[in-house]
């Protein structure tokens, strides 16, 4: 599979001056910026700027950065620049690069008044992914260097990475669709859609709730940004204003159970390279999966938006059951998750209604789903008082890396009474 390539950026925080609240930075700033533009016209763009020292004259080539986008655009996929302050990392959707923009059509923040600005990366989109800076350190290791572009390899991204020239041209290990398969709710835009990470302090706290209480660091590091920010936009509701809104909350967490299946199963097929033997129906919605190509349909590497819960789950469960070639060879390490997909999830998914609960949050009145049911479905998948749905997912497709988390890897025997002396001996996992 051919994988797109992307900008990183690092800039200082602290030259913003003026900034009443020390949190809010260059990119908060131009984030508000950005949104009232678009608020305004679904179409508009502004500029981020990278800068360099006055005296300095920029020997910066714009072609390589212009193939980037060029060849994005060829696998109809966006282009991201990534920007962090080692605190936060934010991602913005790149339209045009330009060593120069006329006045008249150059929109940006009043912070580049006067600054040398090497390139300007013009954005449609932009959002905050990680807001710690141990979440930041963890997403900038999935970035990593190993292209024409660049003679160095770097196998992940840190705060104390050298030697390198900015605006990088990267890869990301995640390959996350951030701009491009999102719903139609506000046109796509990823900034009209709530975050309260960007402005609500308390975020951090239901972030380390979510820890102690759901999904450990290493298994939320894996969840796609999108279903993380449907789960702590709920629970941070939850925890100020109670059960509320909790049927509005019942679609955050059925959406965000639907996108890591998506991932989980679409991404993965596209990742083992079988891509160009699954088929989407794209002549009308919503698209459906074929193991066959037929009249209508194009391959599933061509299509980069979602499915929904029934379709993932029955082209999985005809793919496997029919020993397609492509379902063996993307999961034939993870029959744990296939089992569990095939058998355990299909069933707990049809017991509680949680596509028809879905269709009805999406497109009818929610108050024709009770608000014990509701908060049931937030049981059943983040897992209150129970095993969780995601937990499971992960679990399930992470057999042997999460093993440990649920059960204890050794056999304790002969413990003294003085509690010094322990005869340890350790399991064999499979």
């Amino acid at each position: 599979m051919q994988t797109p390539h992307h900008f990183y950026l690092t800039f200082n925080p602290y030259l913003n001056g003026g900034a009443q609240d020390a949190g809010y930075t260059q990119a908060h700033e131009f984030y508000d910026f950005l949104k009232g533009i678009i608020q305004k016209d679904p179409n508009g763009r502004a500029h981020w700027g990278k800068i360099i020292a006055l005296d300095r004259v920029s020997s910066l080539q714009l072609a390589p950065l212009e193939k980037v986008l060029q060849d994005n655009r060829k696998l109809g996929l966006s282009t991201h620049l990534y920007i962090t302050d080692f605190t936060n990392i934010w991602v913005g959707k790149v339209e045009k690069v330009a060593a120069t923009v006329a006045k008249k059509e150059l929109k940006t923040l009043a912070f580049y008044r006067e600054k040398n600005v090497e390139v300007w990366f013009e954005l449609s989109d932009f959002a905050l992914l990680e807001y710690c800076a141990d979440e930041t350190a963890g997403k900038l290791q999935e970035l990593f260097v190993q292209n024409e572009y660049n003679e160095l390899e770097i196998h992940g991204l840190s705060p104390f990475t050298t030697r390198v020239k900015y605006p990088l041209i990267v890869q990301d290990l995640r390959d996350e669709y951030y701009f491009d398969e999102g719903e139609s709710e506000h046109g796509g835009h990823l900034i009209l859609q709530h975050n309260p990470a960007v402005s609500n302090t308390n975020s951090t706290k239901i972030l380390h709730n979510i820890y102690s209480f759901a999904f450990h660091e290493e298994m939320y590091a894996k969840i796609p940004h999108a279903a993380k920010t449907e789960i702590e936009a709920a629970e941070l509701d939850i925890a100020e204003n109670r059960y509320r809104n909790i049927r509005r909350h019942a679609f955050s967490y059925i959406k965000a159970f639907e996108i890591i299946l998506n991932d989980l199963i679409i991404h993965t097929l596209q990742k083992e390279g079988q891509g160009n033997e699954i088929f989407v129906q794209i002549d009308h919605p919503p698209p459906k999966l074929y193991l066959q190509a037929r009249s209508g349909t194009v391959p599933l590497a061509q299509f980069h938006k979602s499915f929904s819960i029934g379709q993932l789950i029955y082209i999985t469960e005809k793919g496997w059951n029919n020993n397609h070639i492509s379902f063996r060879k993307a999961f034939g390490k993870r029959k744990p998750f296939i089992q569990f997909l095939t058998k355990g999830l299909k069933t707990i998914v049809e017991e509680n209604s949680l596509i028809e609960i879905r269709n009805i949050l999406a497109h009818s009145d929610a108050n024709l789903i009770d608000k014990e049911d509701a908060i049931a479905v937030r049981n059943i998948i983040l897992g209150v008082g129970r095993f969780g749905l995601i937990h499971k997912l992960y679990q399930t497709f992470y057999h042997r890396e999460f093993e440990r988390h649920i059960k204890v890897q050794k056999v304790y025997k002969n413990l003294n009474s003085d509690g010094k002396k322990l005869d340890a001996k350790l399991k064999l996992v499979a």
